[in-house]
């Protein structure tokens, strides 16, 4: 009887068959992501161990090779006028310009040994040995208005300012068209930031420098959320939606999830981190 009225619809029979097997493609696959999530995630997370265990070396010997560049001679150069003689004291920051005028500058009642990096200035032997702690010659401008001797001296690491502790950076947010997701070796995924060093950080060089730094910036997309999308409903694109893939979200729904490939492709890219946001964020 059935058939019999299949038979009737002619082609719309057969569409609806097609459909159907379609669609139950579709669902087998469905029914298969949670496996193939689990299973990418295992392997993700074992390739990242290993692959921080290289970073971890690579970054030792990086530091190795710094130390090493960093304490050797630099060619005396006729502008480099700091390099001529390292037994002279130099300005440090080299950069570093005093405003005595500011409010914190102008009490009669402080400390001159105790004013801001911004009231004074100092000179530092560029001959300190590097990563440890030595003496600046500061003086107070005159300018400022302080009590006690105007000439003093203050510690500091011995460390140029573009490399002291990233904690005393300041540098600017990120660039346009910078990503957070894709691969490392990318372009889009690093930025040149201008950085500069706290305000009272006494350091060698210049304090205001350029520094290449990663992406890492979000817009509150979870991945969590991504993943249980991906794993539920990605045969209908609600993964690609949710993470503003809007093209490849609509052709994974009209597509039955790519005939059900599409969608365990995904589960694995989502699960794996390497599709993320449209914009470039990274998850939360």
């Amino acid at each position: 009887m059935r058939l019999g009225r299949l038979g009737r619809l002619g082609g719309l029979g057969q569409l609806w068959q097609t459909l159907r097997k379609l669609a139950s493609l579709m669902f087998v696959c469905q029914l298969l992501s949670p496996l193939v999530a689990f299973i990418a995630i295992c392997v993700a997370s074992t390739a990242s161990i290993s692959t921080q265990t290289v970073d971890t070396t690579m970054d030792m010997q990086e530091q190795v090779q710094i130390l090493s560049t960093t304490t050797s001679p630099a060619p005396v150069t006729a502008d480099d006028s700091c390099c001529l003689d390292d037994t002279i004291p130099h300005s440090c920051p080299s950069d570093h310009t005093p405003t005595p005028l500011h409010p914190q500058c102008q009490d009669p009642s402080v400390s001159c040994s105790t004013l801001p990096l911004s009231c004074i200035s100092c000179n530092c032997s560029y001959s300190c040995k590097y990563g440890a702690t030595s003496n600046a010659s500061c003086t107070a401008h005159p300018k400022a208005k302080c009590e006690g001797a105007r000439n003093f001296t203050r510690q500091f690491l011995c460390s140029y300012c573009y490399l002291t502790d990233e904690e005393t950076h300041r540098c600017s947010t990120r660039d346009i068209g910078c990503r957070s997701v894709g691969s490392p070796t990318s372009k889009s995924h690093w930025y040149i930031a201008n950085c500069t060093t706290r305000e009272d950080t006494i350091c060698l060089g210049k304090q205001v420098f350029s520094k290449k730094m990663e992406c890492n910036w979000t817009e509150g997309c979870s991945w969590k959320t991504a993943l249980i999308l991906s794993v539920s409903l990605g045969g209908f694109g609600a993964d690609r939606f949710y993470l503003g893939h809007w093209q490849e979200g609509i052709g994974k729904l009209f597509s039955f999830g790519g005939l059900g490939v599409w969608t365990l492709v995904d589960v694995v890219l989502v699960s794996t981190g390497y599709i993320g946001p449209a914009d470039g964020s990274l998850y939360i």
